[in-house]
């Protein structure tokens, strides 16, 4: 039973990780979830340039000193929604949450934010979490 175990996991692994690039992921999103990636995406650069992206577990995360966010989309497994992309904010619970709009539930350190629409949440009020996010890693030096 642990080696089928094994071996799940190992398949698992391979499913999530598998996307090194934008475009590989975002070929393998629904028409909807691309849109809302590629909006995200143009959110972040135009506003937050500095950022760099890396890739783990099959996903975007964008960096300043630290990882800051990612894209999580209802098409891969284990995003727990079932349409649209959860933009997640690793260090969620520090985060105001002023706006209301970021989700712990079960969670200790990553909050979410669900999108399923690119006009569903105006990019004001993205921007200003994202924003609050970056002053939060760049006072927080990396461990």
């Amino acid at each position: 039973m642990a080696k089928i175990i094994e071996k799940l996991g190992e398949y698992l692994h391979m499913k999530l990780a598998k996307h090194k690039d934008f475009d590989s992921f975002l070929d393998d999103l629904t028409p909807e979830e691309r849109t809302i990636c590629m909006y995200l995406k143009y959110l972040l650069q135009e506003n937050f340039p500095e950022l760099r992206v890396t890739w783990a577990y099959g996903v975007p995360y964008f960096n300043g000193k630290k990882r800051i966010c990612f894209f999580y989309p209802a098409s891969l497994p284990y995003s727990g929604i079932t349409e649209g992309v959860n933009l997640g904010l690793v260090k969620g619970y520090l985060l105001s949450n002023d706006q209301q709009l970021i989700h712990m539930g079960q969670r200790k350190e990553v909050g979410y934010i669900q999108i399923q629409h690119p006009n569903q949440i105006p990019a004001d009020t993205l921007l200003e979490i994202l924003h609050e996010a970056i002053l939060l890693d760049n006072h927080h030096p990396p461990k």
